[in-house]
């Protein structure tokens, strides 16, 4: 970590900002490693080569909040609280799903182009077919696992306890709204989505700050998982109504920008902050 400004340093709860990487870090790994272990201990001996089965995802996404659920348990902390699992207002709902649209959107065109400068790697382009799917079971194991099981189990960890701890350690949201972006982008391991997961990672935090809950920022990360999930499986770049020589249409991409301008403008007026971002941090 660096050093802190030493006028501001005073104010910083130094074990609990400690505590929160810790203990994010430790459940991301240890849980990944729980769920392959399983993984393998269960249809390993039955795997043709190096196929996995399709509920792969959705167990090694599961288990990645399983350390964080024992260390608070031990810790007595409440896990409503601390994940940030109260609802919302319908009217924040339906504000959540517009920015979801519009951003899941911008952000695939932003991807597509980053790919033209970046493109990624055969291998790992490859490892995409594994979202892919041929009949209904394994589309409900693919969709289940990465776009219902991982942006729940991911938002718990990054915005419902880590950002949410780091919120109250720095006291300074646009802090921790940055360094669980990061660390959500670290911990993704592939540097060339690397932009498109630390921006898609503010948004996530803004709106999680925003409504002291992560079901909007659940909604947005269950969409854009979702796209990427169709995608992968069609095999193209999308429908024609959808995409155009590679890249999403311009008429898409302009009702996007217009959706998430008017989604964002609507959730401020509907979100009352008992305390304002300092000058300088994130503005929508």
């Amino acid at each position: 970590m660096p050093d802190l400004p030493e006028e501001t340093s005073a104010t910083v709860n130094r074990a609990q900002v400690r505590f929160a990487f810790t203990a994010a870090i430790l459940s991301m790994f240890v849980g990944a490693l729980l769920g392959i272990v399983l993984t393998l201990g269960l249809a390993g001996p039955l795997l043709p080569g190096d196929d996995l089965p399709r509920w792969t995802i959705l167990v090694s996404e599961a288990f990645i909040v399983v350390p964080l659920l024992v260390i608070l348990r031990n810790r007595k902390m409440p896990l409503v609280a601390t994940f940030r699992l109260g609802n919302v207002a319908p009217v924040i709902w339906r504000d959540a799903l517009i920015i979801a649209v519009g951003v899941t959107v911008l952000i695939d065109e932003l991807d597509r182009l980053i790919a033209m400068v970046f493109p990624l790697p055969e291998g790992l382009q490859n490892g995409l077919n594994f979202l892919s799917f041929s009949t209904p079971f394994e589309a409900l194991l693919v969709i289940g696992g990465a776009a219902v099981v991982a942006p729940i189990a991911e938002e718990m960890i990054f915005r419902g306890f880590f950002q949410g701890q780091l919120e109250t350690g720095y006291g300074d949201p646009t802090r921790a709204v940055v360094y669980s972006a990061l660390l959500f982008m670290i911990l993704h391991f592939n540097p060339w989505w690397a932009l498109q997961i630390y921006l898609l990672g503010m948004v996530l935090g803004y709106l999680t700050w925003r409504t002291g809950s992560i079901w909007p920022a659940i909604v947005l990360h269950a969409l854009n998982n979702l796209l990427a999930v169709l995608l992968a499986s069609s095999g193209e770049a999308g429908p024609a109504w959808y995409a155009v020589g590679g890249h999403v249409s311009p008429l898409w991409i302009l009702v996007a920008a217009i959706m998430t301008y008017a989604g964002f403008h609507s959730l401020m007026a509907n979100t009352q902050r008992d305390h304002q971002l300092p000058e300088g941090g994130i503005v929508a």
